[in-house]
C-alpha cells in the first residue's frame, strides 16, 4: 500500500509542476478589462515585438502585439540579447512570451500599465517581409504623373 501512496503522490507532483510550467497566457483584452483583479499577480503574456527596443541601460521597454492590444513590457535588457527581428513595416516582429508581474497603473512608471518582466522567452522568431508593389497602382500612377506634365506644359504654352 506504502509504494502506492508513494507513485500517487509522486504523480500528482509532476501533474502540479507540469500545470505550472504549462501557465495559459492571457490575452491584453484580459489585462485591459480584468486589471483590477490582475493587478499585482504573476502573468504570462504572448506577443510580436512591435516598433522598437528602448534601451535605457541595465532595462528596456518593449511592446508586445498580440493582434488585439500592444501592453508595454519592463525588462533586463540581457533577456532581449537573442531577439532578431522588430516589427514594423519590413519586418515580422518575433514572438516573445513573458512572465512577470502585471502593474494596473505602476508606481515606478507614473501609472502605466505594464508588465515587469522575471523571464522572456522567444516562442518564434520574426522575418522580414517583403512588400509587393501593385503593378495597376503603379501604372495608374505613372500615367498620371505623364497626364499632369502635358497639361501643365499645354498651360503654360497658353500664357
Amino acid at each position: 500500500m506504502s509504494k502506492i501512496t508513494g507513485y500517487f503522490i509522486i504523480m500528482l507532483v509532476c501533474i502540479f509542476a507540469f500545470t505550472a510550467y504549462c501557465d495559459e497566457a492571457v490575452s491584453s483584452k484580459d489585462l485591459i478589462e480584468k486589471a483590477g483583479a490582475l493587478d499585482g499577480k504573476f502573468v504570462t503574456y504572448r506577443g510580436e515585438l512591435v516598433t522598437a527596443i528602448l534601451d535605457r541601460g541595465e532595462h528596456s521597454w518593449v511592446n508586445l502585439n498580440d493582434g488585439d492590444n500592444a501592453i508595454g513590457v519592463w525588462c533586463n535588457s540581457a533577456m532581449l540579447k537573442d531577439v532578431r527581428f522588430v516589427g514594423d513595416y519590413k519586418s515580422k516582429g518575433d514572438i516573445l512570451e513573458v512572465s512577470g508581474i502585471f502593474n494596473r497603473a505602476c508606481d515606478l512608471h507614473k501609472g502605466e500599465l505594464d508588465i515587469h518582466a522575471d523571464s522572456i522567452r522567444i516562442t518564434k522568431h520574426g522575418f522580414p517581409v517583403r512588400q509587393r508593389l501593385d503593378k495597376i497602382k503603379t501604372d495608374l500612377a505613372a500615367t498620371l504623373f505623364l497626364l499632369t506634365i502635358a497639361v501643365v506644359a499645354l498651360f503654360r504654352r497658353r500664357i
